[in-house]
């Protein structure tokens, strides 16, 4: 797969108008006593690299080692504040546009990301005569059993399998449900101050790691986000701004939405 980093410019003006340019974005957190910080990070990526394997028609971004992770401080974590990362994210997604890209495809491996990695794509989408979409990886599962949690088992199992050098052995549950796990009434999410730091966190027992297990996941995550590409390819293209079809106007010439209304608050997300 042809590597952002690794190609010149004259590369990258072949290659973007027949191309998806894909972002994984993660998260530098605590992932309990047995996982590394770089845990969601490393994750996405196992599953990008294996989605894109040798494929031509995808161009890879590095990924965006940080997020929204300030439920997860008490201990140890580099957080952006939820505005900004909406606000970095949209910078990259403008880039890309700039640079020729017209399919672009974020790829999540954390979960505090999800709403600004979903308004970062709207945005882009009404800004740009472009296509747009995001995914989270473990939502390509079909079966988490329960949800992928936080350093939990499935984390873990798929850790073993990606990096089974950087799982330790002194993985534990937590000291208690969290209330956000709990479905006090269906549809309800509840978020409690101090939750995190009050249930340990670590949101289900992560057991010792089945590799085999993991492996099984990673494959078939890698193959629906291959599915996802594939969408992206065969979907046609808006027309341009400025064309005919399109829009009056020029792209340099559109006013951009304002990003601050409508944002999250920085509390905490599970």
């Amino acid at each position: 797969m042809p590597r952002l980093t690794s190609l010149r410019r004259q590369d990258v003006a072949d290659l973007a108008p027949r191309s998806v340019a894909v972002l994984p974005i993660g998260s530098l957190e605590q992932h309990g006593e047995h996982l590394p910080l770089g845990t969601d990070s490393l994750l996405v990526e196992a599953v990008v690299d294996r989605a894109l394997g040798e494929r031509e028609d995808a161009v890879l971004c590095p990924t965006l080692p940080y997020g929204f992770s300030g439920h997860h401080q008490f201990a140890v974590a580099l957080s952006l504040p939820p505005r900004t990362l909406l606000d970095v994210l949209s910078a990259l997604l403008d880039s890309l546009v700039a640079a020729g890209f017209r399919r672009i495809l974020v790829v999540n491996g954390h979960g505090g990301n999800i709403e600004m990695m979903s308004q970062a794509v709207k945005l882009a989408a009404l800004e740009h005569p472009i296509l747009a979409a995001c995914c989270s990886y473990w939502q390509l599962v079909t079966d988490t059993s329960g949800g992928p949690g936080h350093a939990g088992r499935f984390e873990t199992d798929l850790m073993s399998a990606a990096h089974p050098g950087l799982v330790g052995p002194d993985g534990h549950g937590p000291t208690e449900l969290p209330l956000f796990d709990e479905e006090l009434v269906p549809g309800l999410h509840l978020e409690r101050h101090g939750e995190w730091p009050r249930t340990g966190g670590v949101t289900d027992p992560p057991g010792d790691g089945d590799p085999t297990r993991g492996e099984a996941t990673l494959t078939e995550a890698a193959a629906a986000l291959e599915a996802c590409l594939d969408a992206l390819l065969t979907t046609a293209l808006p027309p341009e701004t400025g064309s005919p079809e399109g829009a009056a106007g020029t792209p340099g010439g559109a006013v951009p939405p304002d990003r601050t209304a409508g944002t999250p608050d920085e509390g905490e997300t599970a």
